[in-house]
């Protein structure tokens, strides 16, 4: 079960006990670069080979199940849509709707589609988290140096090959990174979960944003995505 309002602290990963048990088989909820609210997770026990794993359900705070695709469900909003942007921002629009998933097809943005009026610190800058950074106190959305040895395959192994619930990669034996898939920004719909992992990192290069991105057979540690992407945000400590 999903409740609108859970942000996820670290925005990735199958919690199976203790005070997130409730959240069994959800994996990684999906942050467009920027937001502070993230979007509900795929179920980890629709993960197939052949086709995309469906999300969660999703539960208003009085209980009721928000379907997917109407007026208060998920759903994917166009940024041109009328009363989307806020003079030349949808950033108080995504606030206020925090399960809208807004695109722009023309640089691949949510906060704007005008590259001009693009927000680099979101997240914060130079190490310094914004009042936006997903992230509980003490912790912080990573930079891009952070995964500057992940590239060393005996530091960060693959677990196996295919599509399943338990893949991922481990960094130096300690910290597990799961292949929670992503959220593509044209359609919203959850894809390679189960099979890749997408990290969002607080840099940026132009229009887009820096990531740390795996597959099980090669990665990427700063894999350079559009921001409206759906990606996961694994917190390090302040």
């Amino acid at each position: 079960m999903w409740r609108a309002g859970f942000s996820g602290f670290f925005g990735s990963g199958e919690f199976s006990g203790g005070l997130f048990g409730r959240f069994v088989c959800l994996l990684g909820n999906g942050f467009q670069w920027g937001r502070k609210d993230g979007f509900p997770g795929a179920d980890g026990s629709t993960i197939q080979e052949t086709t995309n794993a469906t999300t969660i359900p999703i539960y208003g705070a009085n209980g009721t199940l928000l379907t997917e695709g109407s007026t208060i469900g998920l759903k994917l909003v166009d940024i041109s849509t009328n009363g989307v942007l806020n003079g030349n921002t949808a950033l108080v629009y995504a606030i206020k709707n925090p399960l809208a998933f807004v695109y722009s097809s023309n640089i691949g943005d949510w906060y704007t589609n005008n590259q001009s009026y693009q927000n680099n610190a979101l997240w914060g800058d130079k190490g310094k988290k914004s009042v936006y950074d997903p992230c509980p106190k003490g912790w912080r959305a990573p930079t891009d140096g952070t995964w500057s040895d992940f590239s060393k395959t005996s530091i960060f192994p693959a677990s196996s090959s295919g599509t399943n619930v338990a893949n991922g990669r481990t960094y130096n034996s300690m910290t597990w990174y799961p292949a929670e898939g992503y959220r593509n920004y044209t359609n919203y719909a959850l894809g390679y979960v189960g099979s890749r992992g997408f990290y969002w990192s607080v840099s940026v290069i132009d229009a887009s944003a820096k990531s740390l991105v795996f597959y099980m057979s090669e990665l990427g540690t700063s894999s350079i995505r559009s921001r409206a992407f759906g990606y996961a945000v694994r917190c390090v400590q302040e």
